[in-house]
């Protein structure tokens, strides 16, 4: 019998710095702004910039520009209340 692998991740504190790993191979430039809540993890590239609470926020905020462009901020299909409403059933 074959063994099936599979992977999980978890955004948490070990994969802040494979995020900011990831968003230098892609060309961005990093760095931290320092807040009263603490800090805001920001990259930048040509005429873009970004901001988040953690590394993965942030590569998933420079994913989705990437994907989406500057149509990003699509709301249809609703996908969000769909798995909301399989929590509910």
């Amino acid at each position: 019998m074959a063994t099936e692998l599979v992977t999980s991740i978890v955004a948490s504190g070990n994969t802040n710095n494979p995020c900011l790993v990831v968003l230098r191979q892609k060309g961005y430039d990093l760095w931290l702004e320092p807040g009263q809540q603490g800090s805001l993890w920001c990259a930048s590239k040509d005429d873009h910039n970004f901001s988040a609470y953690s590394g993965p926020e942030l590569l998933g905020l420079v994913a989705l520009w990437e994907n989406l462009g500057d149509e990003w901020n699509q709301q249809s299909p609703a996908i969000y209340d769909e798995l909301l409403d399989q929590i509910e059933e």
